[in-house]
């Protein structure tokens, strides 16, 4: 009977053992379902994030082109070149705001041409272009009078699109202005970098469907659903069908399909991720796509997973072996054991109970000195400390000697006291909060005013949670917190005072602005004069006919004109805006100097600027001008006070690495060696005081320094002051 039991026991653990084996296995394969799904998941989601970065990288250059353009329309040389070509003073136009724009972008453009609304070339750089595809662009931005981006056309075999800019006479558009940009060239930029595993690529449909960028470049030009079924008629492309569907309605997504790779000639049929997302091009979208082989991502995964499951499988045959054979030596065994360990186990239990009374006995004194030290620290402590019944009463249960010192009660006074008998905020609905917040939070912190007997004391308190086996409890700490609040009330007071300050540098340099003004403005108030004068004395003579009145009224609207360019100059300065945006160094330079060139003038100073060439920079405009207005204004103000012989103001402006290095000096005198050191200082002028504020220079190099992250500094030259300012282009 005993060796049947035996017997039936070692068959029941084989059977146990071949149960496992296939819980394993089984695990394992829906283990590598859930890891496959998961993968396939993550790839999908980085699939898209990177179609969405090409996307928005597209979108960001035709943003970037089309503001460039239309920056470049607005010019004052370019404009007044045109001005002069329109009203045939010069024959053979000469743009070089279109030549430097050129140069600037050659990476991106083909070229850049002006033409008249009627298509005839105004100006082309750097090759005469024949207008091919650009008669429906015209037409439309005819119509729509703004800044456009053109429909791809074909040329030579190549796609191309063009961006157009207005150029308005009054209301009306009579020029425009355009670059034309290969897609080969954004197709190498942006395109084909991105790869997707070993055969994956990127490529870019219009929004009907059309390839426009591909690395088959047989395909460009050509419906993608044409191609596929014209070329492979015999597969399903349903598939690729419905995905294509979707793009063309704007979607945003990663479809899985079954397609060919098109540099495999055994035209065998395989399974890819695509993920898809649009590109705003001006009024219309491009569709970027992604491609990337299923298997790829998916066969590492089968075959680690197989090998597990052999692993697994020839492990659990060794290790129900094994344990069969020990098995039946422990049988044997355990007998001879069982009645030895049985003695052993009544001598562990009497050695047990007795090395349990005498634990007890140990933890007991333990607990008495525990206690003791714990009520030590609770009195000792530098914080109040405040224990608290977790209900509606919310009645104290106890305090330390710190509570006791702070609000002047004694122990027993405030024992018979609630909460809410010392505290300020405290409220039902504060308690039933803090109850909330403690049962899923350890801590619960807030502000308070403890009331004293005689006063009362801003604390920060932290709330956690006490139960000794009777009733909810809650210990309060609070920390006293009246120097932080005088901290916070110094901090408000010394935000205020260098509010004021910037209030009145921009007060004094409005001052200056309203001086410019009013001299710009002088000359012009006195040719309107003149004209009125010219009118009444026709009038009076009897010699007011129609042109003459229409040629002194043309005369108004010029300098009515001119006096309202002077306003928006100076708003510009007065209104900046905050956002970073991309700008010429010359053109901040040109237009601070038109602000101060009344002053220059009537001061008889000359201006020189020394640039190799101009250096596109990225920051806030306004701000840059602010810094030269200051500077330049302290230089013209110098040379006055100096009475210099010599009235010279030198910029300059070179390149050095990644930055640019913009210089200004000045011929009035220089400044004292110990005092150079203090001139960026706050309210440090050298000036009197009802000329200078000591702002203007502590203003500039803050703004160099915090919003430039750039570097200023001022030595003494030859003839006067010299200051050096390092801007990064970036």
């Amino acid at each position: 009977m005993t060796k049947f039991k035996r017997q039936m026991k070692s068959i029941f653990i084989f059977f146990i053992a071949v149960a496992v084996m296939i819980v394993i296995v089984l695990a394992s394969y829906f283990n590598y379902k859930a890891i496959q799904d998961n993968v396939i998941e993550i790839e999908q989601s980085q699939l898209l994030s990177l179609t969405e970065t090409v996307a928005d990288s597209l979108e960001r250059f035709f943003i970037y082109q089309t503001h460039n353009l239309e920056i470049l329309a607005k010019n004052r040389y370019f404009l007044n070149n045109y001005i002069s070509y329109q009203q045939g003073l010069i024959m053979d136009a000469t743009f070089q705001n279109i030549e430097d724009y050129y140069s600037i972008q050659s990476d991106n453009i083909e070229l850049i041409r002006l033409i008249d609304i009627d298509g005839t070339e105004i100006y082309t750089y750097p090759v005469t272009d024949y207008g091919h595809g650009i008669e429906a662009d015209v037409a439309r931005i005819k119509v729509l009078k703004k800044t456009m981006v053109g429909k791809i056309y074909k040329e030579q075999d190549k796609l191309y699109i063009n961006i157009l800019q207005p150029i308005f006479s009054g209301e009306e558009v009579n020029a425009v202005l355009y670059t034309k940009m290969k897609l080969d060239t954004i197709y190498y930029s942006f395109i084909a970098p991105v790869k997707a595993g070993d055969k994956g690529y990127a490529s870019v449909k219009d929004s009907s469907g059309v390839l426009i960028m591909h690395p088959n470049t047989k395909d460009i030009g050509k419906n993608v659903m044409d191609v596929r079924t014209a070329t492979y008629p015999d597969f399903d492309w349903s598939e690729l069908q419905s995905l294509v569907e979707k793009q063309k309605r704007k979607e945003s997504g990663v479809g899985i399909y079954h397609s060919l790779w098109f540099t495999d000639n055994d035209q065998k049929r395989v399974k890819k991720f695509s993920a898809y997302c649009p590109a705003q091009v001006g009024d219309d979208f491009w569709i970027v796509n992604v491609s990337k082989d299923y298997l790829e991502v998916v066969s590492f995964l089968k075959q680690r997973t197989y090998n597990i499951i052999i692993i697994n499988f020839f492990i659990i045959l060794i290790f129900v072996t094994t344990l069969l054979y020990l098995y039946r030596i422990r049988k044997d065994r355990a007998l001879i054991a069982k009645e030895h360990a049985l003695l052993l186990k009544v001598k562990e239990l009497n050695e047990e109970l007795e090395e349990d009374i005498h634990q007890r006995i140990i933890l007991e004194k333990e607990l008495i000195q525990s206690r003791n030290k714990f009520e030590n620290i609770f009195e000792a402590g530098s914080d109040c400390i405040i224990v608290v019944d977790m209900d509606s009463e919310a009645k104290i249960r106890e305090v330390n000697l710190k509570v006791t010192q702070s609000l002047n009660y004694t122990k027993e006074e405030l024992l018979g006291m609630k909460y809410s008998d010392i505290s300020t905020q405290m409220t039902a609905r504060r308690m039933a909060d803090i109850h909330e917040a403690l049962q899923t939070s350890q801590s619960y912190m807030f502000e308070d005013e403890l009331i004293g007997r005689d006063k009362r004391i801003p604390v920060e308190i932290n709330i956690k949670l006490m139960n000794d086996g009777a009733a909810d409890k809650i210990v309060m700490i609070s920390r006293d917190i009246t120097m932080k609040k005088l901290f916070e009330e110094e901090t408000k007071e010394s935000k205020r005072k260098e509010a004021l300050m910037i209030y009145q540098s921009r007060l004094a340099a409005m001052g200056e602005m309203i001086g410019s003004i009013a001299h710009q403005w002088r000359q012009p108030l006195s040719g309107i004069s003149m004209i009125f004068n010219n009118i009444e004395d026709a009038y009076e003579f009897d010699e007011l006919d129609k042109t003459f009145l229409s040629e002194q009224g043309h005369r108004l609207q010029d300098l009515v004109k001119y006096m309202s360019q002077t306003i928006d100059d100076f708003r510009f300065f007065f209104n900046p805006k905050t956002d970073r945006e991309n700008f010429l160094m010359s053109k901040i330079m040109d237009q601070t100097l038109d602000f101060l060139r009344e002053s220059i003038r009537l001061n008889n100073i000359d201006v020189t600027m020394d640039m190799e060439r101009d250096v596109l920079m990225y920051g806030r405009p306004n701000q840059l001008s602010q810094v030269l207005f200051s500077i330049l204004k302290n230089a013209i103000d110098a040379i006055v006070a100096q009475k210099s012989e010599k009235r010279l103001i030198t910029l300059t402006c070179v390149e050095e690495g990644e930055g640019v290095i913009l210089k200004i000096e000045d011929t009035g005198g220089g400044i004292l060696k110990d005092k150079l050191d203090k001139i960026f200082d706050m309210y440090y002028t050298t000036k009197d005081e009802q000329n200078g504020t000591g702002l203007g220079l502590y203003i500039a190099k803050v703004i160099v320094e915090k919003n430039f992250g750039g570097e200023i500094s001022a030595q003494n030259g030859d003839y006067g002051l010299c200051i050096a300012i390092r801007l990064p282009k970036q």
